[in-house]
């Protein structure tokens, strides 16, 4: 290679480099400063703030709208990831285990809430539960969020069932046990972690969903991030930050469990 060669792949990588860096600090700079602000005393949002402490945990704490709106949050999360996986698990199983016809498109289906604009579907939603009577209805919004949920299901249940040889459930079944018999003790024992780990993500996705409460939700179904936009669209409250900290590191050790469960 020539020098000028050098010098150009060694400008490439520095500025490979640079770009790296400067991707990182815009990715975790808001986050450092959203943390940062948590921890001020201050009623208004200011940087630097004047003054530390524990104000805005404290306020989200004592405040009974905070509060409720995680209750809701909570209560709705859990039937949704109930529900994604209970129809999710079998319908993988069927796609791996079955001759079950068109199973592929079927797949790929499940995969859709993936790939369709959240806006369109809620507005679609709106429309068609407007017809039902069941907008502004926790049942409305559970089974709405179960939609988006499933794919999270499909997707790592499949991954796991894959890895796992049919070759275990013939060998059960030549042994006297029936396929029911080897289809739960073998290949639902060995998926077990990746359901449950599908299970957690579906939780989380529905936790915080914010585009469907805010068309099919109503002004009386408030949750968690229909709180929070509500909140920044009216007036910029500095409790948000202890909200967001608090959202941020419960976030991360629920990924960090799901990814734990899926490695087990």
């Amino acid at each position: 290679m020539t020098a000028a060669q050098i010098s150009l792949s060694a400008a490439l990588r520095w500025l490979s480099y640079a770009f790296v860096v400067v991707l990182i600090l815009f990715l975790f700079v808001p986050v450092v400063v959203v943390v940062f602000l948590s921890f001020s005393n201050a009623t208004v949002l200011q940087f630097p703030p004047d003054e530390f402490g524990l104000r805005q945990y404290v306020a989200f704490a004592q405040s009974s709208y905070w509060t409720s709106s995680v209750v809701k949050s909570l209560t709705i999360a859990f039937p949704t990831a109930l529900i994604a996986t209970l129809v999710g698990m079998p319908a993988v199983f069927a796609f791996n285990r079955t001759r079950l016809p068109f199973r592929e498109g079927l797949e790929l289906a499940g995969l859709a809430p993936f790939l369709l604009p959240g806006v369109a579907y809620a507005i679609a939603l709106y429309a068609m539960y407007a017809q039902f009577h069941m907008n502004g209805t926790t049942l409305g919004l559970i089974l709405a969020d179960s939609v988006i949920a499933l794919p999270y299901v499909v997707v790592i249940v499949g991954a796991a069932i894959k890895r796992v040889p049919p070759d275990l459930e013939l060998v059960a079944m030549s042994l006297g046990a029936s396929r029911p018999r080897a289809l739960i003790g073998i290949t639902f024992r060995l998926t077990l972690p990746a359901i449950a780990a599908a299970f957690v993500l579906a939780f989380l996705a529905a936790f915080d969903e914010a585009t469907f409460v805010n068309f099919v939700g109503g002004p009386d179904l408030v949750t968690l991030p229909k709180a929070i936009f509500d909140s920044l669209r009216l007036g910029v409250d500095p409790l948000i930050t202890g909200i967001a900290t608090i959202l941020m590191v419960l976030t991360g050790i629920t990924m960090m469990l799901a990814v734990w469960l899926r490695r087990s």
